[in-house]
């Protein structure tokens, strides 16, 4: 009789330890599970930043050419970064980036396109322009670029300017100086575009 007692009271604790046992594991499956969630909820997040990054969005900026017109648009050259090349936010040392001017007319016209900088750009940021996907001209500066955007119009034709400008990493001192000057001080930069039309008679 005493060994019954005992032995129920034994299986009554291996129930109780079974029991504990396997709500224990049940936890810590669904901890582990919900770990492997958040893991991959972050990762998931992570490669979405990921990919905003790298994804490059195309600045278009539609100007109408128009007799007698001026049409202009404030540019800081910051918005038109290619996101892989981004650092800290702003143009520094081995960025670059584009932008699309779209000139339009509704008259046969002459054209031309027209910079004015608002303040002082990096001494080694160059700039180069495609007419309808053909390379037009170099410049240091978009002032000297602009002598290449003078031309014709159909009426109701789109000429498509791409103005493509980079900041390549200098390997002589005197240069590298000056970058490393240029990207303390020059946190943007920002200038107009004008187009600027004359109907052809």
């Amino acid at each position: 009789m005493k060994k019954k007692k005992i032995l129920k009271i034994l299986l009554i604790l291996i129930l109780i330890f079974l029991f504990i046992k396997m709500i224990f594991f049940k936890s810590l499956s669904n901890s582990k599970t919900i770990e492997d969630f958040l893991f991959f909820k972050v990762l998931g997040d992570n490669l979405k930043v990921s990919e905003d990054i790298i994804d490059v969005e195309e600045k278009e900026y539609r100007l109408n050419v128009n007799y007698k017109n001026i049409d202009f648009r404030n540019i800081n050259l910051s918005e038109t970064i290619n996101r892989e090349t981004l650092i800290y936010e702003k143009i520094a040392p081995g960025t670059k980036g584009s932008f699309n001017i779209i000139l339009e007319a509704n008259k046969n016209s002459k054209y031309k396109v027209v910079f004015n900088s608002i303040n002082k750009k990096p001494q080694n940021l160059k700039f180069k322009a495609n007419i309808n996907n053909k390379e037009i001209g170099k410049a240091n500066t978009l002032e000297e670029l602009q002598k290449y955007l003078i031309g014709y119009i159909r009426k109701d034709e789109k000429i498509d300017i791409r103005v493509n400008w980079y900041w390549e990493f200098e390997d002589n001192e005197e240069n590298d100086k000056q970058d490393t000057k240029d990207a303390q001080y020059i946190k943007k930069y920002q200038f107009d575009i004008n187009a600027i039309g004359e109907e052809i008679t």
